[in-house]
């Protein structure tokens, strides 16, 4: 993460995006920490809900044009832990390291 905030440049605003994802992992019973958790359902009447992991990413978004953006943190969500929770403290970590206070934007 800090090899990519020095890449930076630092007389730009800097834009943040965060966004929390399911993996899907119905098929897994073995798997260690799985929950519950949102997913949108591409067929209308079905439960928006799948067992899984969380994931939750923060990532540079560049002020000129493109579509590309730079993650600094991708982490799963544990069970003891929510998104918002997650999507706070990777914030907190990624703005102690930045040159200047960022715009972010969520997704959760």
């Amino acid at each position: 993460m800090k090899l990519y905030i020095e890449q930076l440049n630092p007389t730009e605003r800097i834009i943040l995006a965060g966004d929390h994802t399911a993996w899907a992992r119905i098929d897994a019973p073995t798997l260690k920490d799985r929950t519950y958790e949102h997913q949108e359902q591409p067929m209308s009447g079905t439960k928006p809900v799948t067992l899984g992991q969380g994931y939750s990413t923060i990532a540079v978004i560049p002020e000129t044009s493109g579509s590309w953006a730079l993650p600094l943190l991708h982490q799963r969500i544990t069970s003891f832990e929510n998104p918002i929770q997650k999507a706070s403290a990777q914030l907190k970590l990624v703005c102690e390291n930045l040159p200047t206070r960022p715009i972010s934007l969520w997704d959760l």
